[in-house]
C-alpha cells in the first residue's frame, strides 16, 4: 500500500493537490482473490495498483468544492489522457465530500487497448449518506511493474447491485433461559469488564487454559464501560427448551451476548458469539466473535 500511495501521490505532484484530499480517509485495502483473476482474465494486469489508482481519480471526481475547483482540475488532468474531461462532468455548482471508496468488484477490459486497460469500479460514499458507483477506464502501459498509468476515457455511474431478502433461518437453535440469566449477571459481566479493558490477570479468571487469542487479548480500552444486556445460551442442536437439558462437564456451546458500551460521550450496543466450556470450576470462556446472525431474515423496513 506504501508504494501504491507513493505512485498516486507522485502522479499529483503538487502540495495544492495533496492539501484538497487532505482529510478524506485513505482507501480501502483490496484483496483480490485467485477465483476473481481467473475470472477476469487479469494475470499480466497489475490489478492492485490500478484499483488504487481508479480509487485515486474517483475520489478526485466526486470531491466537489468550488473554492478547490482549479486545484482538481489540474489534478484530474495530470492522471488522465488528452480527450478526458477536467472537470470530470461537474458543472462547477454545490459542494460534496467523499466520507470513503472501496472497489466494487466490478472490472471490463476496454477493448481498444487489447489488455492494457480496464474498466474498473469504484464504490463510493458520500458524506450525506449517498452512494455511486463510478466506472474508470485505467490503461497500463507497463504490465509487470505497474508503471505508467492514464484514465483513458470520462467515468460513468454504474446501478447499484441488487440487495436480496435473506430467508428466516430454519431450524434456529433453542436456548437455555435459566442459565443465560445466571451468566449474565456472573460470567459474562466480569469477563466483559476485564475484556474491555485488556486487563490480563482479570481476564485468566474468567477463560480456559487454551482460550482463543481473540478472548485473552480484549479491546485495550477501545470501548469502555460495558453492560451485558442480553444473553442467549444456545441448547445443543435438537435439544428444546422445555426438555429441561442438564449440562455436564465437559460440554461446549455458544452464547450470543449483547453488550453496552461507552465510545466517547455516546452508547453503543454491539453483539458477540461467546463459546464456553463447562468445567469442575463452572463456565468459562474458550473464544469470542464479533457478530451475531438475524434469525428473522427478509428486509429492513425503511421509513
Amino acid at each position: 500500500m506504501t508504494a501504491l500511495v507513493t505512485v498516486s501521490l507522485l502522479a499529483l505532484g503538487t502540495v495544492g493537490v495533496m492539501a484538497y484530499n487532505a482529510g478524506h480517509p485513505a482507501p480501502v485495502a483490496t484483496g483480490i482473490t485467485k477465483e476473481q483473476v481467473a475470472d477476469y482474465r487479469l494475470t499480466e494486469f497489475p490489478v492492485e495498483r490500478a484499483i488504487a489508482f481508479a480509487d485515486r481519480y474517483a475520489r478526485l471526481c466526486a470531491n466537489q468544492n468550488p473554492e478547490q475547483a482549479e486545484q482538481r482540475r489540474m489534478a484530474i488532468a495530470r492522471l488522465s489522457s488528452s480527450g478526458v474531461d477536467t472537470t470530470c462532468g461537474w458543472n462547477g455548482k454545490g459542494k460534496q465530500v467523499v466520507a470513503y471508496s472501496v472497489w466494487s468488484g466490478y472490472m471490463e477490459p476496454v477493448a481498444e487497448y487489447d489488455g492494457h486497460a480496464y474498466y474498473i469500479g469504484i464504490q463510493v460514499q458520500l458524506t450525506t449518506g449517498a452512494l455511486r458507483t463510478l466506472s474508470v477506464p485505467v490503461w497500463v502501459e507497463d504490465l509487470k511493474s505497474g508503471q505508467g498509468m492514464r484514465v483513458v476515457g470520462d467515468v460513468g455511474t454504474l446501478p447499484q447491485p441488487d440487495q436480496a431478502s435473506p430467508p428466516e433461518i430454519k431450524d434456529a437453535l433453542q436456548t437455555d433461559s435459566q442459565l443465560s440469566g445466571d451468566l449474565q449477571s456472573k460470567l459474562f459481566a466480569d469477563f466483559f469488564t476485564s475484556w474491555g479493558s485488556s486487563n490480563g490477570n482479570n481476564l485468566s479468571r474468567y477463560v480456559v487454559p487454551g482460550a482463543s487469542k481473540a478472548a485473552r487479548a480484549g479491546l485495550r480500552n477501545a470501548l469502555q464501560s460495558p453492560k451485558v444486556s442480553e444473553v442467549k445460551v444456545l441448547l445443543p442442536k435438537g435439544v428444546s427448551a422445555s426438555d429441561g437439558h442438564k449440562w455436564k462437564v465437559g460440554d461446549t456451546t455458544w452464547a450470543r451476548v449483547a453488550v453496552d458500551w461507552k465510545s466517547d460521550d455516546a452508547r453503543v450496543t454491539e453483539r458477540y458469539r461467546v463459546q464456553i466450556v463447562l468445567t469442575d470450576q463452572g463456565w468459562f470462556v474458550k473464544d469470542i466473535r464479533a457478530g451475531v446472525p438475524d434469525e428473522r431474515g427478509g428486509s429492513a423496513t425503511v421509513s
